[in-house]
């Protein structure tokens, strides 16, 4: 209760000060981008942290708890909270070090951590999006939009996730910025092979794609389709991955857009260092800026 009391004390501070200085005091605003997912606090422009106690008590609650860590794990990479079997077992294994081992217990939240990127879930949502992203438009995701095209494509079930995952790739192929790359006037053959050069990628079904493009009339639907099997390729998958990873470490652990000098400093030692991720992921783990979000 002193923290909660200290904490509110400060924002009538900062209220008074800004009524001294002739402002409007700013106002506690509660954010909700998704009703199922915590809501963040905001004073004015400021992103408050929330004070987590444990239910009935005055202990804090810390990304150091290996509840919270693998909780946050499922909200920030999965966009959703866990199931009780998948919790279960990541809290058995965070759980098996000697008591007071405090190294095992590091690099138990490292493989952890690891494994959310990993997974067939964000492989089905997060990687899936991403890769349009790159083959399509040539650049990397904002945070703000990989945020968004993850929860589009979060659902309850795996026959869930499947439809939207096709209905994001046909909304996909409407878009003006899409549009614009790739025009319907393009023939069946002009619009794969200008997405395989703008991806990068030699694609070894490329008749295949061009010839189902073709049955299909060459129409939005069939280019979504084509889309997603470009997308979806063994070459598009293995070369955007290591990126896709990088990425994926802004976006989960330190919420923002990457700099490009940091995001190219990690992907160069990922590619030359591709078994190594795991000192990826510690620099983020254990980085002030992810712990300074709790």
């Amino acid at each position: 209760m002193r923290k909660i009391a200290v904490a509110f004390s400060l924002f009538i501070l900062l209220a008074l000060s800004a009524i001294a200085q002739g402002q409007s005091a700013p106002t506690l605003r509660i954010v909700t981008d998704d009703p199922t997912l915590p809501s963040d606090l905001f004073y004015g422009d400021i992103k408050v942290k929330p004070l987590r106690l444990r239910p009935g008590t005055n202990t804090r609650i810390t990304i150091d708890d290996s509840d919270f860590f693998v909780q946050q794990h499922y909200i920030d990479f999965l966009s959703r909270f866990p199931e009780a079997g998948g919790f279960a077992n990541w809290m058995t294994f965070l759980n098996s070090c000697s008591a007071g081992d405090a190294e095992c217990l590091h690099q138990n939240r490292l493989t952890t951590s690891a494994s959310f990127f990993g997974s067939q879930e964000f492989q089905l949502k997060g990687f899936y999006a991403f890769r349009f992203y790159r083959a399509s438009l040539a650049r990397l995701p904002t945070y703000n939009e990989m945020v968004a095209d993850m929860r589009s494509v979060t659902g309850a079930t795996a026959a869930d996730v499947n439809q939207k995952r096709a209905a994001f790739a046909t909304n996909w192929v409407l878009r003006g910025d899409f549009i614009a790359a790739f025009p319907r006037s393009l023939s069946p053959t002009a619009f794969v092979d200008n997405i395989a050069q703008t991806a990068g990628v030699t694609l070894a079904n490329r008749t295949q794609i061009i010839s189902d493009l073709t049955a299909a009339g060459n129409s939005d639907a069939g280019r979504a389709v084509a889309l997603r099997a470009i997308v979806e390729s063994n070459e598009e998958y293995q070369k955007e991955y290591n990126p896709a990873f990088v990425f994926m470490q802004y976006v989960g652990y330190l919420r923002r857009d990457p700099e490009p000098a940091g995001y190219n400093a990690w992907l160069t030692y990922l590619n030359a260092h591709p078994t190594d991720f795991r000192e990826m992921v510690r620099g983020f783990v254990d980085s002030t800026e992810y712990r300074n979000r709790f």
